[in-house]
């Protein structure tokens, strides 16, 4: 009988198992497996090529005098992000934040796009009046542009290449992050009647 491949064994078979370290005879067994457990889950979005590019650079980062103890959740977590960061919409923190009352604002603010692009670039929520005030500076800029384009083509006028581009990628992402908006909220809707 033919056994399917789960993600956490795929991660433990290209990741941990080419590692072969061990766990200090301080921890539990129960718990070591544990841990690792939860390190394969959280990795299991990662591509088997990259996979095979983290165990590669985690073998020179075990722990312990002989370096032979498996490395801390961080460590692992960090240095996947690297090979292959975690795409956003799976980031189920940053998703959350994104479908709060936050997320109404950022409509009504004209900021969801630059709001998910701060996302990409820092990982976290734009929280401080300097972050804030950074996306709306963004997102006035980005309005300005996205309204001399259509402006130039409801005249009849010619349109720059670079900026039509600009205003199609721009509106295909907040076409995109109202679609996740959506959806986000109506899983959540979903799973409090369910």
């Amino acid at each position: 009988m033919e056994t399917t491949e789960t993600n956490r064994d795929r991660v433990r078979r290209l990741l941990f198992e080419p590692l072969g370290f061990r766990h200090p005879k301080k921890v539990a067994e129960a718990a070591g497996v544990a841990m690792l457990n939860a390190v394969a889950d959280e990795l299991s979005y990662m591509s088997d090529d990259n996979l095979a590019v983290l165990a590669r650079m985690m073998r020179v980062h075990g722990e312990g005098s002989s370096r032979d103890f498996w490395p801390a959740r961080a460590a692992f977590i960090s240095f996947a992000h690297l090979c292959q960061p975690l795409p956003l919409e799976a980031d189920t923190k940053l998703i959350s934040w994104f479908a709060s009352r936050e997320g109404d604002q950022m409509v009504q603010d004209g900021t969801l796009v630059e709001t998910w692009r701060y996302f990409e670039a820092k990982r976290i929520p734009p929280a401080t009046p300097q972050a804030r005030a950074l996306v709306l500076d963004r997102a006035r800029d980005a309005a300005r542009r996205i309204a001399i384009v259509h402006e130039r083509r409801d005249g009849g006028w010619g349109v720059d290449r670079a900026e039509a581009e600009f205003v199609r990628l721009y509106e295909g992402d907040q076409e995109r992050m109202m679609k996740l908006l959506q959806d986000v909220r109506a899983a959540k809707a979903e799973a409090v009647q369910g």
